[in-house]
């Protein structure tokens, strides 16, 4: 703590020395300068004015306009580039010749929605087109994301080239498999704050306020120099809108229903009732003067098509914000959002046929291996934000989280709270020099019988620069981060992590970027004490587990394309990750050291965190996004392929030693002793595809994602061969082999959408997943969504 303050009170002299420079620095220039030269910069759609638009001219100088949009800058007599950039918002580049003691320049700037590039926010901490950005980036339009008709935001998640979940646990190129939520490669953020619980380092995707949503930022690759462990694979940041100066209301309803599963005699509702879903979410924003209100909420009720696995939630969120009058730049808010949840967590099936959507253990009881809690979440997000007049921001934030959760058949369960502080200063210097740095304390409670009572400490500080050459057409990024956490009494040192990139515009519309960037992951505190019994399914604890780090680089080029009024983008990636430490969750016989096997023990069956020393990642991502017109008609296109090869290395080395000792294995052996060397929970390739198209008043879409055959798992899950000490034919989950067998060429799932534009304020789709109801194994025992129809209702007011 003590060093934290220090760290604090030091960095408050930088900052006052930093800002004393730039106020002496403009009064300087203010006192040579011949022209003032000033005007209001506004919204090109709701013609409002617009806040913290950064002003710079030549490069040297730089303001921000005021709470009305209003800017001024003095500059010397003759010809200057003037340059008006802000998030999410086309830039705009003047050349003005200054003459005479004042000159005005009104300017009017388009969203990015307007037309196909985007602005992004998320891998430098402030606004850039996308193409500009040294590392692959995705990014997915709050229109998308209504008209996909998507209830939570993992859902939305299956629409992003790269990017594929195993039972809710995200994975970016193949950089994770299965963990069964406990721990996460992939930082969920919303509004650069982090997401994760503080007990299990998951995310609860049904908690994101999808209803606020602007747009979500996907980053591929290790950006923890920015956003600490957790991101070493990549970072998905929600984005939340504000208010314009036009009052909205919005309300959406729904009302779904899943059919029969194609398998035989797996239907278990026959009689009972349908399984269905349906619910309600509405959204009101409003500016009132110098005050920003926004107030969401949702509703959902879920009769799940996995017997008893049912989900009954509410959410309500509240955001505030007040724009000081007569401070310039200087504005506070406030943002929360709670969830009450009454949710079943389906850990298996009970076979592979007539058991395939009945829980393992039975319905009820002891031995039954759903798990019905109650779960609430809570976060209360203050924030500070300040505008200098010299173009700097400081930016204070914090969060509040609770996440507690308590399972009805045990009794057991978790309070975990989470106290988050961030302070963040940025200014874009002369000689188009960009400087973020910040400084970061987390501290994290769990009372839980799960974990025991463990207090957590983490603290970090890091620094980024960003230089331009070459009239901009070359972006320079370097970037270094240090970080502690503490966790009771022991203590980890990260490694002090680097990243590096550049871009060079290489034509009018073609980017070439290369990146390298060292990242790491603390073990979650579920991974590390986690002690519990799952309907006679044990998960054990390993207090000894090791941080992970690794490291992952990229080169890559963006290609823009316009022929006609048809404008797209394809990006091509060749990326490599290599980890050290890599935490698996593996399901295996966990004797204990120094016991002799007698006799198999059904006590030490489970599942446990595990190290895997070495282990590499590489392949490609290519990705191509486009809209125009065809023959007249409005078309959306977006598409992409990623094949990876996830291997452990040290499990490579002992199959060539072994292959080199027999030299007169059989192809078919080494075959399946190649597969052993690919990571658990992985598949090799991934493919999507979405095409949407306007007429008049419909909007019809249609949406494509295949996964490849998923090639290893824990050996316990396909075969005993390898593990002597288990009787033959052992199966701790019936039909997993089975399955596998009669079902190992992959699946690809067709979605479809209908659209209809009533009038201005009313819209009504018809949503279809999973069109041709195929059947298809997520992960070990469990069942992806059989085919299902939406209705839903879209409203604004």
């Amino acid at each position: 703590m003590k060093y934290f303050y220090d760290s604090i009170r030091k960095s408050e002299v930088i900052l006052t020395r930093l800002a004393s420079t730039a106020i002496l620095y403009f009064i300087s220039n203010c006192s040579f300068a011949q022209t003032s030269l000033k005007g209001t910069i506004k919204d090109s759609t709701s013609q409002e004015g617009l806040i913290g638009v950064v002003v710079s001219v030549d490069s040297t100088q730089n303001t921000t306009t005021d709470l009305n949009g209003h800017y001024k800058i003095s500059v010397s007599a003759g010809k200057h580039r003037v340059t008006f950039t802000y998030i999410t918002y086309r830039s705009k580049v003047v050349t003005l010749n200054a003459s005479g003691d004042e000159m005005t320049e009104n300017i009017v700037l388009q969203p990015e929605s307007q037309g196909l590039q985007m602005t992004v926010v998320s891998a430098s901490m402030y606004g850039k087109n996308i193409e500009e950005e040294n590392v692959s980036m995705q990014v997915l339009k709050s229109e998308t994301i209504e008209s996909i008709g998507t209830k939570e935001v993992d859902e939305a998640m299956d629409y992003v080239p790269g990017v594929n979940l195993i039972d809710q646990q995200v994975n970016i190129r193949g950089g994770s498999g299965w963990t069964y939520g406990a721990g996460s490669r992939v930082l969920i953020l919303v509004d650069g704050l982090p997401e994760l619980t503080p007990d299990a380092s998951d995310v609860i995707w049904d908690f994101l306020p999808l209803e606020q949503i602007q747009q979500i930022e996907v980053i591929k690759g290790a950006s923890s120099v920015l956003y600490g462990s957790g991101a070493l694979d990549g970072v998905i940041n929600v984005r939340t809108a504000w208010p314009t100066s036009t009052p909205s209301t919005t309300i959406n309803f729904y009302q779904g229903l899943y059919a029969d599963p194609s398998v035989p005699g797996s239907v278990w509702w026959k009689g009972v009732q349908q399984p269905y879903f349906n619910g309600l979410s509405f959204t009101h924003s409003h500016k009132l003067g110098q005050f920003d209100l926004i107030v969401s909420g949702n509703l959902q009720n879920e009769i799940s098509y996995e017997k008893g696995a049912n989900d009954q939630r509410a959410r309500i969120g509240f955001t505030a914000r007040y724009r000081f009058k007569h401070i310039d730049g200087l504005m506070v808010g406030l943002k929360t959002n709670y969830m009450y949840q009454n949710d079943a967590t389906y850990l298996g099936w009970a076979n592979d046929t007539t058991g395939i959507l009945r829980p393992l253990g039975g319905d009820t009881g002891k031995g039954s291996t759903l798990i019905n809690a109650v779960f609430r979440r809570l976060v209360i997000d203050p924030f500070i934000n300040y505008y200098t007049p010299g173009g700097s921001r400081i930016t204070l934030q914090a969060r509040y989280f609770l996440s507690s959760n308590v399972d009805f058949g045990s009794d057991k369960g978790s309070i975990a709270q989470s106290y988050y502080y961030e302070l963040q200063y940025q200014k874009k210097f002369k000689h188009d020099i960009t400087l973020t740095a910040g400084l970061v304390y987390t501290k994290d409670m769990v009372n839980a019988q799960l974990y025991g009572n463990r207090t957590e400490f983490n603290q970090a500080g890091y620094l980024q620069a960003e230089k331009k050459l070459f009239h901009e057409k070359l972006s320079l990024t370097g970037g270094i981060r240090y970080e502690t956490v503490t966790v009771d009494s022991d203590k980890e040192h990260s490694p002090v992590v680097f990243r590096a990139g550049a871009n060079y515009k290489l034509g009018k519309a073609t980017y070439l970027r290369a990146s390298y960037g060292q990242g790491y992951r603390f073990p979650s505190i579920a991974e590390k004490y986690v002690n519990t019994n799952v309907g006679g399914i044990s998960i054990f604890p390993n207090p000894d587990i090791k941080p992970e780090t690794g490291y992952s680089s990229e080169i890559g080029i963006n290609q823009g394309m316009k022929i006609g009024n048809w404008m797209g983008y394809a990006d091509l990636a060749l990326f490599e990750t290599q980890y050290k430490n890599l935490i698996n969750f593996s399901f295996n016989y966990w004797q204990l050291p120094g016991t002799p096997i007698i006799k198999l023990n059904f006590d030490s069956l489970g599942f446990k965190s595990v190290n895997v020393e070495n282990a590499l990642v590489y392949g490609a991502d290519f990705s191509y996004t486009a809209a125009g017109k065809i023959w007249g008609i409005p078309v959306k296109f977006i598409a992409g392929f990623t094949p990876v090869m996830p291997i452990n290395l040290d499990q490579r080395d002992s199959v060539n030693k072994y292959e080199s000792e027999h030299p007169g294995l059989s192809s078919s052996t080494k075959d399946s002793l190649s597969k052993t060397e690919i990571l658990n929970y992985r598949s090799l390739y991934s493919g999507k595809l979405g095409i949407e198209i306007s007429y008049k008043k419909l909007t019809y879409g249609i949406n494509v994602r295949y996964i490849s055959y998923m090639v290893n798992m824990d050996p316990i899950f396909i075969g005993t061969e390898t593990l002597p000490y288990l009787p033959p034919h052992f199966e701790p989950i019936p039909g997993i082999s089975d399955w596998r067998e009669k079902h190992h060429t992959g699946y690809a799932i067709v979605d479809m959408h209908l659209a209809y534009q009533y009038n201005d304020a009313v819209k009504v789709l018809f949503i279809v997943k999973n069109i041709f109801n195929q059947a298809y194994m997520v992960r070990p025992a469990l069942l992806g969504p059989p085919q299902n129809f939406t209705l839903q209702v879209n409203i604004k007011l």
